[in-house]
């Protein structure tokens, strides 16, 4: 089995105020959105709510706010340069146990 890491990118650019605060709320409200539904779903199937999802949507909600506070400290003139990349590793968990 090949454990190879591999490595993706997301962004890499310059964008306007607007542009910047557009792409990267819309990627945090997307990831939200993700657990909400996984959420949902879990809860549906099993009675609860995910505690996975639970515990993500109130993190990316503050790194959210925190974010958008961060773009609106500057002048709407003002241009950001933004890079993320992604890593993507498999995981082996030994038999019977999950993630």
């Amino acid at each position: 089995m090949n454990l190879q890491q591999n490595n993706f990118t997301l962004l890499s650019g310059t964008f306007s105020e607007a542009d910047a605060k557009e792409i990267l709320t819309t990627l945090f409200a997307d990831k939200i959105q993700f657990h909400r539904l996984k959420s949902f779903s879990h809860e549906e199937r099993f009675g609860k709510p995910d505690p996975h999802a639970a515990e993500r949507i109130p993190v990316l909600k503050k790194t959210l706010k925190e974010l958008v506070e961060c773009l609106n400290a500057f002048d709407s003139e003002t241009s950001f340069e933004i890079h993320a990349d992604i890593t993507i590793k498999p995981v082996v968990f030994a038999a019977g146990k999950e993630n």
